[in-house]
């Protein structure tokens, strides 16, 4: 076994929320500092989502989390993932499939406001919704 982690520092979590704004709203009122609110062009159609800083860590709201349909059921309201930074992309998913985690979306490269990355979302034996996330080129 490697004694370096496979899974560094969390980035963000993430929340499903049938109402972006109203829930933007909700959390600035707590103290939450919005970085950004875009919609992008998805294979099912626009997704809307937003992040926030609160409380010392990010918080990515939207009502379609890109990773749902891998599940098999529809997850409710409320947090739904973590988001853990990698160092080496390819060799982390290597490691989570071989320790055993269910992979939800095939790794792609995507870019929007936050930046440039690459990501793939798994589902660990017990259950826990997790992101593999290699920050190529950061904008927030």
């Amino acid at each position: 076994m490697n004694d370096e982690p496979v899974l560094g520092p969390l980035w963000n979590i993430g929340c499903k929320t049938p109402d972006v704004g109203a829930e933007i709203q909700f959390l600035e009122r707590l103290g939450g500092r919005l970085r950004l609110h875009e919609t992008l062009p998805g294979l099912a159609g626009p997704i809307e989502y937003a992040i926030l800083e609160l409380g010392g860590t990010r918080i990515l709201l939207t009502p379609s989390p890109v990773f749902e349909s891998g599940l098999g059921y529809d997850l409710r309201p409320g947090l739904t993932h973590a988001v853990f930074e990698v160092e080496d992309h390819d060799a982390a998913i290597r490691e989570i499939s071989t320790a055993g985690a269910r992979p939800l979306t095939e790794p792609r490269s995507i870019e929007a406001g936050f930046g440039r990355r690459r990501v793939a979302f798994f589902q660990s034996p017990g259950g826990l919704v997790f992101e593999a996330l290699k920050i190529d080129e950061a904008r927030i």
